[in-house]
């Protein structure tokens, strides 16, 4: 039996560091900080975390979310929120690395995603203070808590949603699960935009929402995509 294995060598004409798929640690690393984050969210804020998923589902959890405690004003945010963003902006630069690979070749993968996260962050609390602006220009004070709250609740259910998403693509090295992920997206941003209308719909202008929506919401995105694009 031996002999069958004699006299045969595998013919090498060079080694080449460019055919050889190599790790990503940065994703790897990132992968798991979120994964630990997850795990504290759970563990101690695992009643929060239950009613903050269907909030977006369903308004008997939204109500019981809202007598139970003051969310945005525990220890759950700030942690969940940290999660959240971290997230979205692996996503992100996932996406960056398909369509704009020579853009964050410039930047480094880590100073794309740190460079994203920021961006990320800063719009996250400029649509919060806005809902401020907006709720006190057209007298909707009572409902601003909800509407950051909502907001809140969004990302979260978007970031947990995304999350085993970003786990496929990096284990397999197959972007095309992203693709999967555009109808659940389209389906959560479709339940946040009826949530914040069901919040009361008497007292809210429909178009001073649309504005409120299209202005705040979708043009800061907008803008950001374009600026990436042009760059």
């Amino acid at each position: 039996m031996s002999s069958l294995f004699e006299h045969h060598v595998l013919a090498v004409s060079g080694y080449s560091s460019d055919a050889v798929v190599q790790p990503n640690n940065v994703v790897t690393v990132a992968l798991c900080v979120l994964l630990f984050l997850l795990t504290i969210s759970v563990v101690l804020f695992r009643r929060r975390m239950s009613y903050l998923i269907r909030s977006l589902y369903s308004q008997r959890f939204y109500s019981l979310l809202i007598r139970e405690s003051k969310v945005l004003e525990e220890m759950t945010f700030p942690v969940v929120l940290l999660f959240d963003l971290l997230t979205v902006s692996l996503g992100i630069v996932m996406i960056l690395m398909q369509t704009k690979a020579d853009l964050v070749a410039r930047m480094t993968y880590q100073g794309a995603f740190a460079a994203v996260f920021a961006v990320i962050t800063l719009l996250f609390f400029f649509q919060f203070t806005a809902n401020i602006i907006y709720t006190g220009l057209f007298d909707h004070q009572k409902e601003r808590y909800s509407f950051n709250l909502y907001k809140f609740v969004f990302v979260t259910n978007v970031a947990l949603m995304l999350y085993p998403f970003l786990i496929l693509c990096h284990a397999l090295g197959d972007f095309s699960f992203m693709y999967a992920y555009i109808p659940v997206f389209c389906v959560l941003t479709g339940l946040y935009l009826y949530r914040l209308l069901k919040i009361n719909p008497k007292k809210i202008n429909l178009f001073h929402f649309f504005l409120y929506f299209c202005t705040l919401e979708i043009l800061p995105f907008l803008l950001l995509v374009k600026l990436i694009s042009i760059i």
